[in-house]
């Protein structure tokens, strides 16, 4: 029986014989202070309950953030808890800004937060946040085969993937192929036998030629995968 050789121009080199080329963090509902910044200190607790604008459900965990309403600056905050319910504690008396936050969610701005000595405690109630909606960037996913590839049947040589052929033949793609050996003529031989058969696409060659190896030498290197 025959060697054969496969040889897919524009796809693939594979060898038969048995060689074919073919944010949710963890936490509660206590205040807590961010570094370098502080409210005025009091008796007033500041709370509420953070809710899903659409569906009415809360949302556990969203970022709470008492800010200077000039400045901006972050002065205290919290973090809700899994029924979206937070409280930040010991207040002092001032004007404030609250802002909600939380992935997903669009940010969530209240002004004119007013803490007073009268009113120890400022309750705001259900703060609904809408869903935001983000266009995703198209993303493209790329593979490159490895050069060799041992399977079951074949070993398989991935000649698209080596540079070194850019300008050469078929009989030098081969050169490198595990298993052949191509002489200076072109001359094909596996395993030491020359009985093999050029098959391109999985199909008899149609290429006039008097052997193998001018067969060989009128295919583009750059045309083999």
């Amino acid at each position: 029986m025959k060697n054969r050789i496969t040889l897919l121009p524009l796809i693939a080199l594979a060898l038969s014989a048995q060689v074919s080329l073919a944010q949710a963090p963890a936490g509660n509902a206590a205040g807590y202070t961010l570094p370098g910044t502080a409210a005025p200190r009091g008796n007033s607790n500041i709370t509420g309950t953070v809710i899903d604008a659409t569906n009415q459900q809360a949302v556990g965990f969203a970022t709470i953030t008492l800010a200077d309403p000039n400045s901006g600056k972050p002065l205290d905050g919290a973090l809700a808890d899994e029924k979206g319910k937070f409280t930040i504690p010991k207040i002092g008396q001032g004007t404030y800004r609250i802002i909600v936050s939380f992935i997903g969610y669009e940010t969530r701005y209240i002004d004119d937060v007013q803490v007073t000595n009268r009113n120890n405690d400022v309750n705001l109630g259900a703060i609904r946040i809408n869903a935001s909606a983000t266009a995703l960037k198209e993303v493209e996913v790329q593979g490159q085969r490895a050069m060799f590839e041992e399977k079951v049947d074949r070993t398989v040589y991935n000649a698209e993937n080596d540079i070194s052929n850019r300008g050469g033949d078929a009989s030098d793609v081969l050169r490198k192929v595990p298993m052949l050996s191509v002489d200076l003529d072109g001359n094909v031989t596996m395993r030491g036998s020359q009985n093999i058969k050029v098959l391109i696409n999985n199909r008899p060659s149609t290429i006039t030629a008097g052997s193998v190896a001018d067969a060989l030498k009128q295919i583009p290197a750059d045309l083999i995968k």
